[in-house]
Parts: structure tokens; C-alpha cells; sequence
């Protein structure tokens, strides 16, 4: 018994002892560095952003390629999102600036879990194109249509796994968008999958959702459905017909189900027990 104690002792002291590692401790030093700039970034008193920008991209992608970062929570990062997905192979981080209520900046990096423990990191480079509408698009790292990343759902098929992204832009002062994309690991890179989504009559890229910025819609995962949830969106007067930033959510879902590599549309699921 008392040998048994012992053992169990000596493991707990040597947890403890790897917290305070030194890779452990640069990565908190780390963290509080990017979390005093995101502070600053995101503070009324900022007179200029940009100098705070270069200098979290400066201290980002290092930091993000330390030992250890792929297992480290980034916690405190919480004025900007940051995902994880389920299989920890994945995390992406995005955040972003208002120049004035019709242009926004949006920023981000994603974190990919290579062999023997080392970790990928590959910038998100904001191309600035409208995405209105856009269902079908060549999208890289390198060309990224900005966006908010808020959740990530998992799902493998075989040897084959996918990640989806949803995510927000804010657009402009009169309507907002909401995406759904896929990511797949492709080289030990992050590529974005194409035509991943069937409507019913044709295989798109992503689903976009314009809506007006005086109300809020749903688009998010829900385990029990096992479906990616959303909004019907509808003109607020039949006289704004295409016209998205009159629209809103009817109190009815759509949803997006996936089957053998590809999310598909079913039209009125009963999501209101749910939301």
C-alpha cells in the first residue's frame, strides 16, 4: 500500500514539474504578450491600430510554432476566436479591425498538428473581394475571403477527414453574412475542399447567408440532430425580394447533413426544441 502511495506521489510531482517546463512557461509568456495586444487592439484609447497589428503578427506565427502550442489551450486569447477541433489536428485563430462601419479587416492563422510533435502555421491573407453571394470561389491561406471563424465540426469518413468552418463577416453597415465552408488537410496543408455542398440541384463550395444587421440568425452544429442547423431567411416585405439586407429568419430551419464527404440541404427540419 504505502509503495503504491509512493508511485503515485512521484507521477503527480512529475506532472507538476512538466507545467513549470521551460516551453511550458514561454508559451504562457506568450499568451499574456498576445493577450495585452488583443487588449490594446480592441480598446477604445487605441489611436492607431496598425503598430499593435504588426506586432501580434510579429509574435503570433513563433509563438503558435512553439513546442507545445498545439496542446496549449491559448485560453486567455479571448477577445478573438480561437477553435479547436475535436481530433486536436486543427486550430484556427481569426480576428478583426473596423476601418468604419462598411470596411473590415479580418486576420487569422491556422494551426495544424504535424508528426512527431511538430505544429504547421499558415497565415489567413484577407483578399478584401465581396463575398455577397459567392457560392463557388478559389480560395487559399494565401487567398481568403475574410471572415470570423466561431465553430468547427469534425467529421471522418475512412482515412478521411474534413473540417467545417462556420463564420461570420461583419459586411457592411446594412446586412451581415454567415458562411459555411470545409477544410481539409491535404500535404500536412490546409486547402479548402470544393463543391462539398448539394442544394438539391447543384454541388457549390459554400453556403452564404446575407441578412440584415437589425436582427440575428442561427447556423451552428447540433449533436443531437447531427446536422448543422440554420435559419429560413425571408424578405421582411415582399417588396424587398432579393434584396438581403431586409431579411430575416420566418422561425423555421433548414439544415445540412452530411453523408459520405458531402453536407446536404434538407429543407424544414424541426429545430425548435433545440433553439
Amino acid at each position: 500500500m504505502i509503495r503504491t502511495l509512493c508511485i503515485v506521489l512521484m507521477i503527480l510531482t512529475a506532472g507538476g514539474l512538466n507545467a513549470q517546463e521551460p516551453e511550458y512557461l514561454e508559451l504562457i509568456k506568450a499568451e499574456n504578450q498576445l493577450r495585452a495586444l488583443f487588449l490594446e487592439l480592441y480598446s477604445d484609447s487605441v489611436p492607431d491600430p496598425e503598430p499593435v497589428l504588426a506586432e501580434i503578427q510579429s509574435i503570433m506565427p513563433a509563438a503558435l510554432e512553439m513546442e507545445g502550442a498545439m496542446e496549449y489551450p491559448w485560453s486567455r486569447l479571448d477577445r478573438i476566436g480561437v477553435k479547436t477541433s475535436e481530433d486536436k489536428k486543427v486550430r484556427v485563430f481569426t480576428w478583426h479591425v473596423e476601418d468604419d462601419p462598411d470596411h473590415y479587416r479580418y486576420f487569422g492563422y491556422i494551426q495544424v498538428a504535424l508528426k512527431r510533435g511538430k505544429t504547421g502555421i499558415y497565415p489567413l491573407v484577407d483578399n478584401f473581394k465581396p463575398q455577397r453571394s459567392v457560392y463557388n470561389l478559389e480560395q487559399s491561406t494565401e487567398n481568403w475571403y475574410g471572415k470570423l471563424y466561431y465553430s468547427i465540426v469534425t467529421k471522418s469518413v475512412k482515412r478521411k477527414t474534413w473540417y467545417t468552418l462556420m463564420g461570420m463577416d461583419f459586411n457592411d453597415s446594412r446586412s451581415n453574412l454567415k458562411f459555411v465552408e470545409v477544410l481539409v488537410i491535404h500535404r500536412n496543408k490546409p486547402r479548402f475542399e470544393k463543391q462539398v455542398f448539394f442544394n438539391g440541384r447543384d454541388k457549390v463550395d459554400r453556403v452564404v447567408l446575407e441578412y440584415s444587421d437589425q436582427v440575428a440568425i442561427t447556423v451552428r452544429y447540433d449533436p443531437n440532430l447531427d446536422l448543422i442547423a440554420y435559419d429560413h431567411l425571408v424578405p421582411l416585405h415582399p417588396i424587398y425580394q432579393n434584396n438581403y439586407e431586409f431579411y430575416g429568419p420566418d422561425g423555421s430551419f433548414g439544415g445540412l447533413e452530411f453523408s459520405s464527404g458531402t453536407w446536404i440541404v434538407r429543407e424544414d427540419i424541426d429545430a425548435r426544441l433545440q433553439y
